[in-house]
């Protein structure tokens, strides 16, 4: 007779063939966990991921031993996470103790994810895109907030949660936190990339309290750069520092696969970039031909790119439209073979803002057709003091939307394009042919008494400049934004930004990135940590370049922007100075993420340096719409300097 004893059953686990059989006990159906753990040495996490990924494998198939074989965590974090996060050389070395170049320009990064997504690293393709995007969650909400890793710190730590928010004040992200939790840079018993990876994947299915145990079993084998990425990735940072740029992720995924760039950014519109590389993975270019536009499927909309000035003769006659101040939304229709109507309003990051929107969902329904997306802006009028009707900016249809508003908005959504009617994709016809679609389809509408009244974007031909000219002051004078110019014989180019689309605004704001904040120096009771905030256009380079110190921001902005430089963990851990009327203001510098409109009187060029910077600039709104991508260029101000010059 023999008694098995526990290391008899370790030898077995040690032995086996298949890591599906370590779950398995005689006369049960699961060994306990507790067991597994302290006996087997199989940590939690382990037991958790071999556990979901069996449950995917086909009947009979088995997880083999090497299921986890892959790079050491720690070598991800140092090769990629760490140069694609854009940390700056003094913070690394304050929170790793090691040291690090300069921050990576956008075609170093580039040519980074391109050469890891082609490195055999135990992980898969879909895997490795997601480490690049910092996505571990493949497109999937991470459903992990701040407080959730605040209060597994606190367990871990033993410490209070004022403690906590007190020095997350001074370090600006929980990420540090988590990085200084740990004792050592790199544990004694790493984990491997895959392990990670693949526990974080099916962390949004899990409930709370199991989350919970399984960050805490992976924190517990980090060291102190494993914790601070662990962190980062929970907490779903896009891109940890790549952002998610469609161009850029479409024309890798074309290399790889020597497919067409425009036929992989076409399929990524209409999904997502992981999925795309699945397909691409397991059927080749053909797969892209099945992923198709449909209703209710939310999908990013054209953007203009450039100005109207950059127009040449040749280009001419365009079609020229009213550029609204308001939301854009993808209208959506979908109509099954019982007659049931279900409807969708997205936003350019495909958020579904129906029921935001009062009544639009009535209005949708009376679309004569049974499927159909149409793009357009959500825009409104208010009645002014003198009782004049005008405009309404993009704040107060918002802030209406908020019930934040004492004069009413009047809402309405005026269409400027179809790119999709009962089973036809139309994104391909060229606009003349959509807009003849989109009028018979809206103007059967336009004197319906909707809740939200429909209208077709008003827009004419313009034949040279002299025309263009004369439409924009025309819109102006009715209180509008500006104009957009359109190429009447170009398709829709869905999540691009379309050099047939160009804007043409009042020179008096640009939208630029927030890269510095510098301390406040007052005594007032509600005043906030920074005084002022630093503003750069994008270089050509992929870089931002200074441009003017944005002060005086009003409190309830101060307190979004600062909310979100200690949401996202913008701080870089750079010390900048300012100069500023009682000397010079020390400040940290931020991490290129937020976008605000500035408002200026003209633009300036410095002696010494010959670089221009605004004249008394002025925070106008936080454009939370936008990402640093989107920003206005250096060179767009070098030319509004030219025009200023040149009267």
């Amino acid at each position: 007779m023999k008694f098995v004893r526990s290391h008899d059953v370790v030898d077995w686990f040690r032995s086996a063939r298949s890591l599906s059989e370590f779950g398995t006990g005689i006369g049960r159906r699961r060994l306990d966990e507790e067991y597994v753990a302290d006996v087997l040495r199989i940590p939690r996490h382990l037991q958790f991921a071999v556990e979901r990924m069996t449950e995917e494998l086909d009947e009979g198939e088995t997880l083999p031993a090497e299921a986890f074989d892959s790079i050491p965590f720690h070598s991800l974090c140092t090769g990629l996470f760490l140069p694609l996060a854009s940390l700056a050389p003094v913070r690394t070395a304050q929170m790793f103790g090691t040291r690090t170049g300069p921050p990576l320009a956008a075609a170093e990064k580039e040519a980074l994810v391109r050469d890891f997504l082609d490195r055999e690293v135990g992980l898969t393709l879909v895997e490795k895109l997601g480490c690049a995007l910092g996505d571990a969650f493949h497109g999937r909400r991470s459903t992990i907030r701040r407080d959730s890793l605040l209060r597994l710190l606190r367990s871990v730590e033993m410490t209070t949660r004022n403690e906590l928010l007190d020095r997350l004040t001074r370090v600006g992200e929980v990420a540090v936190l988590f990085a200084e939790s740990r004792p050592q840079l790199v544990s004694d018993n790493p984990l491997t990339s895959a392990e990670v990876l693949r526990t974080l994947r099916f962390l949004p299915d899990c409930r709370t309290n199991e989350k919970f145990e399984l960050l805490r079993s992976l924190l517990q084998r980090c060291g102190k750069l494993e914790a601070y990425f662990l962190a980062r990735l929970a907490l779903r940072k896009a891109g940890l520092g790549f952002e998610y740029q469609g161009s850029v992720v479409a024309r890798l995924l074309a290399e790889k696969f020597g497919v067409p760039e425009e036929q992989v950014s076409h399929a990524m519109a209409l999904t997502d970039a992981f999925e795309v590389a699945r397909v691409l993975r397991d059927e080749g270019a053909d797969g892209l031909k099945r992923i198709q536009l449909q209703p209710l499927v939310p999908v990013k909309p054209t953007l203009a790119t450039g100005t109207t000035d950059e127009l040449e003769p040749g280009e001419f006659p365009v079609w020229v439209e009213r550029k609204y101040d308001g939301i854009r939304l993808m209208l959506h229709k979908s109509t099954d073979a019982r007659g049931t109507v279900l409807c969708g309003a997205y936003t350019r990051n495909r958020g579904d803002w129906l029921e935001l929107v009062p009544g639009l969902d009535t209005s949708i329904r009376q679309l004569p057709a049974a499927n159909g997306i149409l793009d357009g802006e959500l825009y409104g009028t208010v009645l002014d003091l003198e009782g004049v009707v005008r405009p309404a900016t993009v704040y107060e249809v918002y802030s209406s939307l908020q019930g934040e508003v004492a004069k009413p908005v009047n809402l309405k959504f005026a269409a400027f394009d179809l790119i999709y009617c009962n089973g036809s994709d139309l994104t391909g016809q060229p606009l003349q042919q959509r807009r003849q679609l989109l009028q018979g389809l809206v103007a059967p509408l336009s004197n319906a008494p909707l809740p939200v009244p429909f209208v077709v974007s008003e827009g004419q031909l313009a034949g040279d400049k002299n025309d263009l000219n004369r439409l924009f002051h025309h819109f102006r004078a009715q209180g509008y934004e500006g104009i957009i110019t359109k190429n009447l014989s170009a398709p829709y180019l869905l999540a691009t930004r379309d050099p047939n689309w160009r804007k043409r605004k009042p020179e008096i704001t640009l939208d630029l990135v927030v890269i510095g904040a510098t301390y406040a120096v007052t005594t007032k009771e509600y005043a906030g940590t920074f005084g002022s905030y630093v503003v750069a256009a994008r270089k050509p380079d992929g870089g931002y370049q200074f441009v003017g110190d944005v002060a005086g921001v009003d409190r309830v902005r101060d307190a979004e922007i600062q909310h979100e430089i200690t949401r996202e963990g913008l701080m870089t851990g750079a010390r900048i100075e300012r100069p500023s009327a009682s000397g010079v203001r020390p400040g940290v510098e931020l991490r290129p993420h937020i976008v605000v409109t500035v408002k200026f009187e003209g633009i300036t060029r410095e002696q010494g340096s010959g670089e221009l910077s605004l004249r008394d600039p002025k925070l106008a709104v936080i454009r939370s719409d936008k990402s640093a991508l989107e920003a206005d260029t250096v060179g767009a101000i070098e030319e509004m300097y030219l025009r200023q010059r040149v009267g």
